[in-house]
């Protein structure tokens, strides 16, 4: 899986909409959404408070087709805050 950020809530928003149109979401076996969104927690992290879109890579909801490669990136585990011990 990869991962496309963005710089408002409101361009998540948009793209998880066409994503659901693109794959007939919500469908007969029950699947409401794409998508739910989050944000990057880390204040230390360069990508602080962008949204994060996952983008299926295969299987059933694959949709990488409908984003350019170029902006995708790989999951970072600095995008939250570390669990306090």
């Amino acid at each position: 899986m990869k991962f496309r950020l963005y710089s408002s809530q409101s361009d998540w928003t948009a793209r998880n909409s066409s994503l659901e149109t693109h794959l007939g979401i919500p469908n007969r076996s029950g699947t409401e959404r794409y998508a739910v969104s989050s944000q990057v927690a880390n204040p230390e992290n360069s990508d602080y408070e962008k949204y994060i879109m996952p983008v299926f890579e295969s299987g059933t909801w694959r949709c990488d087709d409908q984003f350019n490669p170029s902006e995708l990136v790989d999951y970072d585990p600095n995008w939250f805050p570390p669990d306090p011990e």
